[in-house]
C-alpha cells in the first residue's frame, strides 16, 4: 500500500507538470486540444444560437465559459496516476487508459451540459450544479472506473 501511495503521488506530479500545467509545451497543446474538443462537442448538444465557440451564453449579462479546468483532465490524471501505480499488465493499463478517456471525457461533456441547463432555469442554481454536482459525478465516474480497471485485472 505504502509503494502504491508513494508511486500515485509521483505520478500526480509528473502528470500534473507534463499534461496540465503551462509551464509545459506538451500540456498547453493537449488542454488547447481537449478544451476545443469538448467546447465542439458540446456546441453539438446544445441549442446553436447559445454556442459562442468556448462560451454559452445564458443570456446579455452572464455566460459560462469552457476553459482548461472544464475540459475533464484533471479527474482523467486522477485515474491515470491511480491506474498506472497500480500493479498490472501493461496492455491492461493502455486498454483501461483508453476507456477512461472516452468516459471521463464523455461524463465532463454531459456535466457541462448538465450545469448549462440548472443555470438556464437559474442563474443561481451555477454553485450547486458545478461544485457539487458536476465535480461528484465526475470524482465517482474515475472511483468507477478504478474499480473496474482493479477488478479486471488478470
Amino acid at each position: 500500500m505504502k509503494k502504491f501511495l508513494l508511486f500515485y503521488w509521483f505520478n500526480m506530479a509528473l502528470f500534473f507538470a507534463l499534461f496540465y500545467w503551462d509551464i509545459s509545451p506538451i500540456a498547453q497543446f493537449i488542454n488547447t486540444t481537449q478544451t476545443d474538443f469538448v467546447a465542439y462537442i458540446t456546441s453539438l448538444i446544445l441549442d446553436k444560437n447559445i454556442m459562442n465557440t468556448h462560451e454559452i451564453i445564458i443570456n446579455k449579462h452572464y455566460s459560462l465559459v469552457i476553459e482548461n479546468a472544464c475540459n475533464g483532465i484533471i479527474p482523467y490524471l486522477f485515474f491515470l496516476a491511480s491506474m498506472v501505480a497500480f500493479p498490472a499488465n501493461i496492455w491492461h493499463k493502455i486498454i483501461w487508459a483508453i476507456i477512461g478517456y472516452i468516459v471521463i471525457s464523455s461524463i465532463n461533456i454531459f456535466r457541462i451540459w448538465l450545469i448549462t441547463q440548472f443555470v438556464l432555469s437559474s442563474q443561481d442554481n451555477f454553485s450547486l450544479a458545478h461544485n457539487w454536482i458536476g465535480n461528484i459525478l465526475l470524482v465517482v465516474t474515475a472511483l468507477t472506473l478504478f474499480v473496474a480497471f482493479v477488478k479486471t485485472k488478470k
